[in-house]
């Protein structure tokens, strides 16, 4: 039986253009030494710099601007919306962004408003026609039916953050 410690490659710490690489056996200390000293000797892209390039105030709060929301792009993820009603489908939801994204122009985000609630009736009619079958069928198994009922009554609730 062979010991990982005497085993080179599982020893190994690889820094490359990907990365760093750590073997199996490297230690959670020498992790830490190798991390910290790549931390402090890693060159920082300053997104900064062209403020002090920058005369005019607006030129500098432009600059500033488009480096803060670079960097939120970069970091933040970009959460997808779910849908807060079992009867909402993904062609409400994109309906919804696309209202969001109209918000400057009254008469085009209207419009989709319109488009938006028509949808979401017709779609909220359907899903409580469906279900109302669904508890005719079962009506004969009480245990089905308030199952049913209950599961229908349920609502999902999704806290996200995002930008």
């Amino acid at each position: 039986m062979v010991s990982p410690a005497f085993v080179k490659e599982l020893r190994e710490v690889k820094t490359t253009d990907l990365g760093i690489q750590f073997g199996a056996s490297v230690t959670l200390t020498d992790m830490e030494k190798h991390l910290r000293l790549a931390v402090q000797t890693m060159p920082v892209q300053n997104k900064f710099e062209a403020l002090k390039d920058a005369e005019e105030v607006e030129q500098q709060w432009e600059n500033f601007k488009s480096a803060i929301m670079e960097a939120a792009t970069e970091v933040i993820p970009k959460v997808k919306r779910k849908a807060k009603q079992k009867w909402m489908t993904e062609e409400i939801l994109n309906l919804m962004e696309e209202r969001r994204c109209a918000k400057g122009n009254k008469e085009k985000y209207e419009q989709i408003h319109k488009k938006v609630q028509e949808k979401c009736n017709m779609s909220k009619e359907n899903w409580i026609n469906e279900k109302c079958k669904e508890i005719e069928q079962q009506r004969k198994h009480a245990p089905q039916c308030t199952e049913t009922l209950r599961k229908s009554q349920e609502r999902e609730h999704s806290y996200q953050l995002g930008v």
